[in-house]
This record gives C-alpha cells, sequence and structure tokens, in this order.
C-alpha cells in the first residue's frame, strides 16, 4: 500500500517528478515515519478476509467508547487502541485529538513557509513534495476516505503537521475512532483481516484474497471484498457463506454477468441483505433478521411519539379554548360591574 501511494504520486502532482528529487523526497518521508513508529506498519502487507470485514462492519455496535464491538464467526470481537498496538506494534500513547494545534500553525508547518493567506482554500497542490506524499498516505492508508484527496480535511493537514515537526500521536486510538465514525465505508480492511487473524479464530476455511496495492482503497477496495453498489446501498454480492470471490471483470457461464460499471461512493450506505432465494449462513440470516426486527421496532416507537404528541397538541388547544372561555367570562363580569357603577 505504501508503495501504490509513492507511485500514483505522479498523477496528484499533475507531472513527473525528478528522480533524484523523489528519492530525497521519499527518504524524508520514511524518517519522518520511523520517528512516529510507523514505518514499519505502512510497508507490511497481509491477506484479506472480505466476509469477515463485512460481517465486523454489519454487525458493529453503537458505541460512545474508543472500542469497536462487533459478532463475527459466533464469538463476540473488540477491537481497542490496545490491541492495534500490540497487533502492529506501534506506540499508544500521547496525544488523541488536534485541539491544541491551531490550523494557522498546521498549514504553516504544511506549506513550509508562513506568508500564505490563511482564509485561502488549501489543495494538494499547494504543497511541497514530501507534504503532498505524506498526506496521500494518510488519506488513502492511515485514514482511508471515498472524498476527493485534492482537498484535505483539516484533520489531515494537523496530523501531516504533526508528523513532520515531530509531535507523537496515538495512532491506534485515531484508527479506532475513524472506524467508528465512518462505519459505511468498510475502510482497512487488511487491518480488520490482521487483527482476526490474530484472535485465533476458525479462519482455515474462509476464503481469502492477497491484497494487490491498487484493490485496497475506494470503489476498488468494495468490490474486492465482494460488495456492489444495488438500489442505493452497497450490499453484499452473494449470500452463501463461503462462496469464492471472483476476480472483477472475468465472466462466469452463459449469463454474461460482467463487473458492473464504477458507481458513486458518496458515503452511502452498507447493509447487510437476506436474500432468500439464494439462501444464506445461519449467523448472517440472524444477524440480518435481528437488524430488521430492532429497524422495525425502532420505527413502531416512532409512530408512537408522534401518536403521543399530536394528543398531547390536541389536549393543549382544548385547555387554551377552556381558558379562553374563562377570560372571555371574567371580561363580561368586569364589564357588568362597570355598567352597574356608571350607569349611563
Amino acid at each position: 500500500m505504501y508503495n501504490f501511494v509513492l507511485n500514483s504520486v505522479k498523477f496528484h502532482n499533475e507531472k513527473l517528478v525528478d528522480k533524484d528529487i523523489f528519492v530525497s523526497n521519499v527518504a524524508m518521508i520514511k524518517s519522518w515515519l520511523d520517528n512516529m513508529g510507523w514505518l514499519d506498519y505502512l510497508c507490511s502487507s497481509h491477506i484479506i478476509y472480505p466476509r469477515l470485514v463485512k460481517l465486523f462492519y454489519a454487525n458493529l455496535e453503537k458505541t460512545t467508547t474508543c472500542i469497536a464491538k462487533s459478532f463475527i464467526l459466533n464469538n463476540h470481537v473488540e477491537i481497542t487502541p490496545k490491541t492495534i498496538a500490540e497487533v502492529l506494534g506501534i506506540p499508544c500513547s500521547d496525544i488523541t485529538h488536534f485541539n491544541d494545534i491551531g490550523k494557522s500553525e498546521a498549514l504553516g508547518i504544511c506549506l513550509e513557509r508562513l506568508d500564505f493567506n490563511p482564509i485561502m482554500t488549501i489543495t494538494s497542490g499547494h504543497l511541497p513534495i514530501a507534504t503532498r506524499i505524506l498526506l496521500l498516505i494518510v488519506t488513502n492508508t492511515l485514514f482511508p476516505r471515498e472524498e476527493s484527496h485534492t482537498l484535505p480535511f483539516e484533520r489531515d493537514l494537523k496530523l501531516v503537521a504533526c508528523i513532520k515537526n515531530g509531535t507523537l500521536v496515538n495512532l491506534p486510538y485515531l484508527i479506532v475512532n475513524h472506524m467508528l465514525s465512518r462505519p459505511n465505508h468498510i475502510s482497512c480492511p487488511m487491518l480488520i483481516s490482521r487483527i482476526l487473524a490474530s484472535l485465533n479464530l476458525d479462519l482455515e476455511d474462509e476464503h481469502h484474497v492477497k491484497p494487490k496495492t491498487k484493490q485496497l482503497i475506494n470503489k476498488t477496495g468494495l468490490k474486492s471484498c465482494n460488495i456492489k453498489f444495488e438500489y442505493g446501498l452497497w450490499v453484499k454480492q452473494q449470500a452463501v457463506g463461503r462462496a469464492p470471490v471472483r476476480e472483477p471483470g472475468i465472466r462466469i457461464g452463459g449469463d454474461g454477468d460482467v463487473e458492473e460499471e464504477e458507481e458513486e461512493d458518496d458515503g452511502q450506505q452498507f447493509e447487510m441483505r437476506l436474500n432468500v432465494a439464494r439462501g444464506s449462513s445461519s449467523g448472517g440470516s440472524g444477524a440480518t433478521l435481528e437488524s430488521l426486527q430492532a429497524r422495525m421496532d425502532l420505527a413502531q416507537a416512532n409512530i408512537d411519539y408522534v401518536r403521543g404528541r399530536v394528543d398531547q397538541i390536541y389536549d393543549n388547544q382544548a385547555t387554551h379554548m377552556t381558558r379562553l372561555d374563562t377570560q372571555d367570562a371574567q371580561m363580561d363580569q368586569v364589564i357588568q360591574m362597570l355598567q352597574n357603577a356608571y350607569p349611563q
């Protein structure tokens, strides 16, 4: 993945970079990442278990803590920052947010100059070569996302600034927080597979794929996990639990099935669907039915709440009308008293 980001920098740079300049910038980036303790992790690779990654996100529980809780192969799975630190061999300490880092300060470090307009919209084209490559590593590997990589988030720029000036960051905490805040994007499939493999789950008969550098992110990454865009949702292609995943662009049988065209992927929702015609594994069906029942219960609760609010409005309106009638009666009494006191 790391090598793919470095090889793709010429597309974001809009021109080829001189080899000597490129090599010197890469050496600088390696020193920055090595100082953070992340270089070995970014240069490593691991097989991906597509079905397990899908199950992990499909059964991911909502939580207010930085712990990713899910249910896979009849096992409760918890991914904590400490778990990631132990599996990847990276530090789990230091800062967990960037609130103390000013935006102008981060921009100055990223642009490597102070004479910039603070209200200017910063794009990757404004950044020096080394910073631009580092930003690609952040947005493609550390915190992969579906949005444009040309317009960096403020958080991404602050993280790049921390890496450049040597401010240590709690990367495991930020990774778990990224998973919980963006569960519909199916991010970090290789990282999740690596963690699941360390939990001694029964993975011998699980289908797995050896990741190619260009199949780990965005729409292509979703397709390598056997997911497609259908009826406005990201859904799995097959309901059979452990059927092999076919490679993109390969025809099967005489139906002429081909890989679907590139679809829009602007943060669309992902859900596990129950395919009655093909059947499904018991665990996947149970999780899907439970999810459907929970949604029905939530919808019924919302209906009951709306009905209660309508009844309350009617009651308040009746009370208001009663008060108006009482005020009219009191006003008639006052008028009668005035007429009696001052007869014409």
